[in-house]
Protein backbone atom coordinates (compact mmCIF):
# COMPACT_ATOMS: atom_id res chain seq x y z
CA UNK A 1 0.00 0.00 0.00
CA UNK A 2 1.48 3.30 -0.97
CA UNK A 3 2.01 5.55 2.14
CA UNK A 4 2.85 9.09 2.31
CA UNK A 5 2.24 12.35 4.68
CA UNK A 6 1.21 14.21 1.31
CA UNK A 7 -2.47 13.43 0.04
CA UNK A 8 -1.84 10.72 -2.71
CA UNK A 9 -4.53 12.41 -5.00
CA UNK A 10 -2.35 14.99 -5.09
CA UNK A 11 0.36 13.30 -5.29
CA UNK A 12 -1.24 11.35 -8.44
CA UNK A 13 -2.21 14.49 -10.33
CA UNK A 14 0.90 15.52 -9.98
CA UNK A 15 2.66 12.15 -11.38
CA UNK A 16 -0.14 11.47 -14.11
CA UNK A 17 0.30 15.42 -15.33
CA UNK A 18 3.91 14.99 -15.44
CA UNK A 19 4.89 11.18 -16.60
CA UNK A 20 1.83 10.46 -18.18
CA UNK A 21 0.63 13.73 -19.85
CA UNK A 22 4.22 15.21 -20.51
CA UNK A 23 3.72 18.35 -18.92
CA UNK A 24 6.48 20.45 -18.09
CA UNK A 25 6.99 20.99 -14.17
CA UNK A 26 5.87 24.76 -14.79
CA UNK A 27 3.00 23.61 -16.77
CA UNK A 28 2.10 21.19 -13.86
CA UNK A 29 2.53 24.10 -11.43
CA UNK A 30 -0.04 26.18 -13.21
CA UNK A 31 -2.81 23.14 -13.68
CA UNK A 32 -2.43 22.20 -10.10
CA UNK A 33 -2.62 25.99 -9.00
CA UNK A 34 0.63 25.46 -6.81
CA UNK A 35 4.44 26.07 -7.20
CA UNK A 36 7.07 24.61 -9.40
CA UNK A 37 9.34 23.92 -6.16
CA UNK A 38 6.18 21.89 -4.86
CA UNK A 39 5.54 20.20 -7.90
CA UNK A 40 9.17 19.03 -7.83
CA UNK A 41 8.57 17.80 -4.69
CA UNK A 42 5.67 16.22 -5.27
CA UNK A 43 7.22 13.99 -8.18
CA UNK A 44 10.42 13.36 -5.91
CA UNK A 45 7.32 11.89 -2.74
CA UNK A 46 5.94 10.01 -6.05
CA UNK A 47 9.25 7.99 -7.37
CA UNK A 48 9.97 7.52 -3.60
CA UNK A 49 6.65 5.93 -2.39
CA UNK A 50 6.54 3.63 -5.13
CA UNK A 51 3.93 5.23 -7.05
CA UNK A 52 5.96 5.76 -10.06
CA UNK A 53 8.83 3.46 -10.81
CA UNK A 54 11.48 5.11 -13.19
CA UNK A 55 13.05 1.72 -15.43
CA UNK A 56 16.08 1.98 -17.01
CA UNK A 57 16.77 -1.19 -19.28
CA UNK A 58 19.51 -3.37 -19.99
CA UNK A 59 21.41 -3.18 -23.29
CA UNK A 60 20.32 -6.39 -25.28
CA UNK A 61 23.09 -8.81 -24.97
CA UNK A 62 21.90 -10.84 -28.60
CA UNK A 63 20.63 -9.71 -31.79
CA UNK A 64 16.69 -10.13 -30.47
CA UNK A 65 15.79 -10.23 -34.38
CA UNK A 66 17.65 -12.85 -34.76
CA UNK A 67 17.40 -14.92 -31.35
CA UNK A 68 13.52 -14.23 -32.79
CA UNK A 69 13.85 -15.69 -36.26
CA UNK A 70 15.80 -18.92 -34.74
CA UNK A 71 13.04 -19.64 -31.93
CA UNK A 72 10.19 -18.94 -34.85
CA UNK A 73 11.64 -21.24 -36.79
CA UNK A 74 12.03 -23.82 -33.75
CA UNK A 75 8.73 -23.84 -32.98
CA UNK A 76 7.08 -23.60 -36.44
CA UNK A 77 4.64 -20.51 -35.22
CA UNK A 78 3.85 -17.26 -37.46
CA UNK A 79 5.92 -14.52 -34.93
CA UNK A 80 8.23 -14.57 -31.99
CA UNK A 81 8.33 -10.69 -30.07
CA UNK A 82 11.41 -11.01 -27.87
CA UNK A 83 11.81 -8.65 -24.99
CA UNK A 84 14.91 -7.90 -23.42
CA UNK A 85 16.06 -9.20 -19.99
CA UNK A 86 14.43 -11.47 -17.45
CA UNK A 87 10.80 -9.84 -17.57
CA UNK A 88 9.75 -11.19 -14.38
CA UNK A 89 11.99 -8.90 -12.43
CA UNK A 90 10.10 -6.04 -14.48
CA UNK A 91 6.22 -7.18 -13.79
CA UNK A 92 6.48 -8.42 -17.57
CA UNK A 93 6.24 -4.30 -19.07
CA UNK A 94 8.14 -5.67 -22.03
CA UNK A 95 5.50 -8.06 -22.73
CA UNK A 96 2.66 -5.49 -22.81
CA UNK A 97 4.90 -2.73 -24.51
CA UNK A 98 5.37 -5.64 -27.41
CA UNK A 99 1.91 -6.88 -26.79
CA UNK A 100 0.49 -3.36 -27.27
CA UNK A 101 2.98 -2.82 -30.68
CA UNK A 102 1.45 -6.42 -31.97
CA UNK A 103 -2.14 -5.26 -31.29
CA UNK A 104 -2.04 -1.83 -32.73
CA UNK A 105 -0.66 -3.43 -36.02
CA UNK A 106 -3.33 -5.47 -36.08
CA UNK A 107 -5.92 -2.22 -35.93
CA UNK A 108 -8.64 -4.33 -34.46
CA UNK A 109 -12.17 -2.46 -35.06
CA UNK A 110 -15.19 -1.46 -33.47
CA UNK A 111 -17.26 -4.69 -32.95
CA UNK A 112 -14.66 -7.19 -33.46
CA UNK A 113 -14.08 -9.50 -30.39
CA UNK A 114 -11.08 -10.28 -28.73
CA UNK A 115 -10.74 -12.76 -25.77
CA UNK A 116 -8.08 -13.10 -23.23
CA UNK A 117 -7.55 -16.10 -20.45
CA UNK A 118 -6.31 -15.99 -17.27
CA UNK A 119 -3.36 -16.16 -15.57
CA UNK A 120 -0.43 -14.46 -13.94
CA UNK A 121 1.13 -12.78 -17.00
CA UNK A 122 -2.25 -11.84 -18.58
CA UNK A 123 -3.24 -10.82 -15.16
CA UNK A 124 0.11 -8.20 -14.97
CA UNK A 125 -0.25 -7.17 -18.23
CA UNK A 126 -3.73 -6.58 -18.50
CA UNK A 127 -2.47 -3.48 -16.31
CA UNK A 128 -0.15 -2.47 -19.15
CA UNK A 129 0.74 1.11 -20.36
CA UNK A 130 2.17 0.00 -23.68
CA UNK A 131 -1.76 -0.94 -24.53
CA UNK A 132 -3.64 0.68 -27.11
CA UNK A 133 -6.88 2.46 -27.33
CA UNK A 134 -9.44 -0.33 -28.15
CA UNK A 135 -12.84 1.45 -28.32
CA UNK A 136 -15.45 -0.36 -29.19
CA UNK A 137 -13.59 -3.63 -29.49
CA UNK A 138 -14.92 -6.26 -27.28
CA UNK A 139 -13.12 -8.07 -24.88
CA UNK A 140 -14.42 -11.32 -23.44
CA UNK A 141 -12.72 -13.86 -20.85
CA UNK A 142 -11.99 -17.63 -22.33
CA UNK A 143 -12.60 -19.43 -18.87
CA UNK A 144 -15.08 -19.06 -16.39
CA UNK A 145 -13.41 -18.49 -12.48
CA UNK A 146 -16.37 -16.77 -10.23
CA UNK A 147 -15.57 -18.97 -7.63
CA UNK A 148 -11.24 -18.52 -7.36
CA UNK A 149 -9.71 -16.70 -4.31
CA UNK A 150 -6.44 -16.37 -7.01
CA UNK A 151 -6.85 -12.87 -8.42
CA UNK A 152 -4.83 -13.93 -11.12
CA UNK A 153 -7.48 -16.86 -12.33
CA UNK A 154 -9.96 -14.03 -12.27
CA UNK A 155 -10.94 -13.57 -15.48
CA UNK A 156 -13.65 -11.42 -15.38
CA UNK A 157 -11.78 -8.99 -13.26
CA UNK A 158 -8.80 -9.06 -15.72
CA UNK A 159 -11.12 -8.56 -18.62
CA UNK A 160 -12.18 -5.55 -16.53
CA UNK A 161 -8.51 -4.11 -16.08
CA UNK A 162 -7.82 -4.68 -19.81
CA UNK A 163 -10.90 -3.24 -20.78
CA UNK A 164 -10.16 -0.28 -18.34
CA UNK A 165 -6.95 0.27 -19.78
CA UNK A 166 -7.82 0.22 -23.45
CA UNK A 167 -11.86 1.60 -23.72
CA UNK A 168 -12.74 -1.17 -24.89
CA UNK A 169 -16.09 -3.42 -24.27
CA UNK A 170 -15.45 -5.52 -21.51
CA UNK A 171 -18.26 -8.90 -21.62
CA UNK A 172 -17.98 -11.22 -18.51
CA UNK A 173 -18.79 -14.72 -18.41
CA UNK A 174 -20.94 -15.49 -14.68
CA UNK A 175 -20.22 -19.26 -14.07
CA UNK A 176 -17.24 -21.25 -12.42
CA UNK A 177 -14.93 -22.50 -14.45
CA UNK A 178 -16.37 -26.14 -13.59
CA UNK A 179 -19.68 -25.87 -12.76
CA UNK A 180 -22.02 -29.03 -11.65
CA UNK A 181 -23.61 -31.10 -14.37
CA UNK A 182 -27.21 -29.67 -13.56
CA UNK A 183 -25.76 -25.96 -13.65
CA UNK A 184 -23.63 -26.87 -17.05
CA UNK A 185 -26.65 -28.52 -18.36
CA UNK A 186 -28.45 -25.03 -17.64
CA UNK A 187 -26.09 -22.96 -18.78
CA UNK A 188 -26.38 -24.37 -22.32
CA UNK A 189 -29.87 -22.40 -22.58
CA UNK A 190 -28.51 -19.54 -20.60
CA UNK A 191 -28.96 -16.09 -23.14
CA UNK A 192 -26.40 -14.45 -20.93
CA UNK A 193 -23.62 -17.57 -21.73
CA UNK A 194 -25.03 -18.22 -25.02
CA UNK A 195 -23.84 -14.50 -25.77
CA UNK A 196 -20.12 -15.11 -24.66
CA UNK A 197 -19.99 -18.56 -26.92
CA UNK A 198 -21.31 -16.28 -29.59
CA UNK A 199 -18.42 -14.21 -28.72
CA UNK A 200 -15.88 -17.06 -28.94
CA UNK A 201 -16.88 -18.12 -32.33
CA UNK A 202 -16.12 -14.92 -33.53
CA UNK A 203 -13.20 -13.78 -32.14
CA UNK A 204 -10.56 -12.03 -34.11
CA UNK A 205 -7.29 -12.10 -31.28
CA UNK A 206 -6.67 -14.21 -28.78
CA UNK A 207 -4.70 -13.34 -25.59
CA UNK A 208 -3.21 -16.02 -23.50
CA UNK A 209 -0.62 -17.26 -20.85
CA UNK A 210 1.19 -20.54 -20.96
CA UNK A 211 1.15 -22.70 -18.08
CA UNK A 212 4.19 -24.19 -16.56
CA UNK A 213 4.69 -28.08 -16.46
CA UNK A 214 1.54 -29.76 -14.06
CA UNK A 215 4.25 -31.17 -11.92
CA UNK A 216 6.17 -28.22 -11.22
CA UNK A 217 3.67 -25.52 -10.53
CA UNK A 218 2.73 -23.62 -7.50
CA UNK A 219 0.03 -22.19 -8.55
CA UNK A 220 -3.12 -24.11 -10.16
CA UNK A 221 -6.99 -22.81 -10.62
CA UNK A 222 -9.19 -24.65 -7.82
CA UNK A 223 -11.29 -26.09 -10.33
CA UNK A 224 -7.86 -28.68 -11.63
CA UNK A 225 -7.68 -31.69 -9.37
CA UNK A 226 -4.07 -30.98 -8.20
CA UNK A 227 -3.86 -35.04 -7.78
CA UNK A 228 -4.71 -36.53 -10.54
CA UNK A 229 -2.84 -39.23 -12.53
CA UNK A 230 -3.92 -38.34 -15.59
CA UNK A 231 -2.01 -34.85 -15.49
CA UNK A 232 0.92 -36.01 -14.00
CA UNK A 233 3.52 -35.58 -17.21
CA UNK A 234 1.32 -32.90 -18.51
CA UNK A 235 3.99 -30.00 -20.21
CA UNK A 236 1.95 -26.95 -19.91
CA UNK A 237 -1.66 -25.61 -20.76
CA UNK A 238 -3.17 -22.91 -23.03
CA UNK A 239 -6.86 -21.93 -21.71
CA UNK A 240 -6.83 -25.03 -19.80
CA UNK A 241 -6.31 -27.36 -22.16
CA UNK A 242 -3.60 -29.47 -20.91
CA UNK A 243 -1.46 -31.23 -23.10
CA UNK A 244 1.76 -33.52 -23.03
CA UNK A 245 5.47 -33.34 -24.49
CA UNK A 246 3.75 -33.77 -28.24
CA UNK A 247 0.97 -31.61 -27.81
CA UNK A 248 -1.78 -33.95 -27.58
CA UNK A 249 -4.23 -32.72 -25.09
CA UNK A 250 -5.42 -34.60 -22.07
CA UNK A 251 -8.70 -35.16 -20.70
CA UNK A 252 -9.03 -35.15 -16.53
CA UNK A 253 -11.95 -35.78 -14.60
CA UNK A 254 -14.53 -32.67 -15.24
CA UNK A 255 -12.63 -31.58 -18.51
CA UNK A 256 -15.68 -32.42 -20.42
CA UNK A 257 -17.66 -29.59 -18.54
CA UNK A 258 -15.08 -26.63 -18.23
CA UNK A 259 -16.41 -23.38 -19.01
CA UNK A 260 -13.99 -22.64 -22.18
CA UNK A 261 -14.26 -22.45 -25.87
CA UNK A 262 -13.72 -25.43 -28.36
CA UNK A 263 -10.14 -26.79 -29.60
CA UNK A 264 -12.15 -25.96 -32.64
CA UNK A 265 -12.61 -22.40 -31.94
CA UNK A 266 -9.46 -22.11 -30.25
CA UNK A 267 -7.64 -23.02 -33.16
CA UNK A 268 -9.86 -21.08 -35.84
CA UNK A 269 -8.51 -17.38 -34.19
CA UNK A 270 -6.91 -15.39 -36.86
CA UNK A 271 -4.38 -14.04 -34.11
CA UNK A 272 -3.46 -16.23 -31.53
CA UNK A 273 -1.48 -14.64 -28.98
CA UNK A 274 0.61 -16.37 -26.29
CA UNK A 275 2.91 -14.13 -22.96
CA UNK A 276 5.14 -16.47 -21.38
CA UNK A 277 8.81 -15.43 -19.70
CA UNK A 278 10.00 -18.13 -17.87
CA UNK A 279 12.89 -20.12 -18.88
CA UNK A 280 11.44 -23.06 -17.00
CA UNK A 281 8.29 -22.96 -19.58
CA UNK A 282 10.60 -23.86 -21.95
CA UNK A 283 9.27 -27.42 -22.56
CA UNK A 284 5.70 -25.72 -22.15
CA UNK A 285 6.09 -23.34 -25.12
CA UNK A 286 7.55 -26.21 -27.77
CA UNK A 287 5.26 -28.68 -26.80
CA UNK A 288 2.41 -25.67 -26.99
CA UNK A 289 3.04 -25.00 -30.06
CA UNK A 290 2.45 -28.43 -31.74
CA UNK A 291 -0.87 -28.10 -30.10
CA UNK A 292 -1.74 -25.31 -32.84
CA UNK A 293 -2.93 -23.11 -30.29
CA UNK A 294 -1.40 -20.05 -30.68
CA UNK A 295 -0.11 -18.11 -33.80
CA UNK A 296 2.23 -15.40 -32.10
CA UNK A 297 4.65 -16.10 -28.85
CA UNK A 298 5.38 -12.74 -26.64
CA UNK A 299 8.44 -13.90 -24.78
CA UNK A 300 11.87 -12.52 -23.18
CA UNK A 301 15.88 -13.09 -23.65
CA UNK A 302 16.18 -15.81 -21.26
CA UNK A 303 13.18 -17.86 -22.15
CA UNK A 304 13.75 -17.54 -25.79
CA UNK A 305 17.14 -18.70 -25.12
CA UNK A 306 15.75 -21.45 -22.92
CA UNK A 307 13.66 -22.35 -25.81
CA UNK A 308 16.72 -23.07 -27.74
CA UNK A 309 18.71 -24.95 -25.83
CA UNK A 310 15.51 -26.99 -24.19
Amino acid sequence: MLESSIDLQLLHHAASAYYTDGLRQAEVAERLGISRPTVSKLLAEARRIGMVRIEVLDLPSVDLADLAGQVRERLGVEKVLIAPGDQRERDYRGLGDLLGEELRRLALRRGEVLLISSGTTTHAVSRARGLPELPGVIVAPTVGGQQEPDPTFQTNEIVRTFSDRTGAQPQFIFAPALPSPSLFSSLQADPSFRSITELWGRARVLVTGIGSPYDERAALTSVVPREDPSLRGAAGDVCLYFYDEQGETIAFPGSDRLIRPSLEQLRAIPSSIALAADPDKAVSIRAGARTGLFTTLVTDTPTAEAILAA
